[in-house]
């Protein structure tokens, strides 16, 4: 594999910088991920232009989306007074009441720190939730604990699932926005 920064691309107000990366795979694609555009071609690849061109609205909708949540993640304090023992008996008195509501408990609940997610929730029923939410404000930290309760009904993202979330979290891509925005500070500050 052979990665290098070749230039940017000028959309609309802005310059997008991008990365150029050889693979041995079969068809070009593009993906945006923390806030690096990557081009992953083929060996041999010539038509970066095109491609880029084709897809100008997609990349400017990640890039702008972005840098809002990297200005929102300036904005952000975390939650300082909670120990890890707090944000426990907090998300036990959510599971009581979630559950509850949903009509389903999950078999065990663990926490952990993660470096990629805020919980899980395996299909035997066990929820994992990540330490590192006890430095972020209780409405959050009650959408991450309901989220990964659906999944107890309903494993996917699907429409079933988007449908129960949006009934109680009628805010919710703003909470999601949120989430990623303090996730960026906690992976800065703890170095994740």
């Amino acid at each position: 594999m052979t990665k290098n920064i070749t230039s940017s691309i000028k959309i609309n107000d802005a310059d997008v910088p991008y990365e150029v990366i050889s693979r041995k795979i079969k068809y070009p694609r593009l993906e945006y991920r923390h806030g690096i555009l990557k081009l992953v071609i083929p060996a041999g690849f010539k038509e970066h232009e095109t491609l880029l061109n084709k897809h100008k609205k997609w990349i400017y909708r990640r890039f702008v989306a972005h840098k809002q949540r990297d200005f929102f993640a300036t904005e952000i304090e975390l939650h300082s007074g909670r120990t890890e023992g707090q944000l426990q008996e907090y998300v036990e008195s959510l599971i009581v009441s979630i559950g509850t509501e949903l009509g389903v408990f999950p078999k065990k609940v663990a926490f952990r720190p993660m470096r990629t997610k805020w919980g899980s929730c395996s299909s035997k029923g066990n929820i994992n939730l990540n330490t590192y939410l006890k430095h972020l404000p209780e409405r959050l930290i009650e959408y991450v604990v309901f989220h990964e309760m659906v999944h107890l009904i309903e494993m996917n993202h699907g429409l079933m699932f988007k449908k129960i979330i949006q009934a109680k979290f009628h805010e919710h891509k703003t909470l999601e926005k949120q989430l990623h925005g303090y996730w960026l500070v906690i992976v800065e500050k703890y170095a994740i």
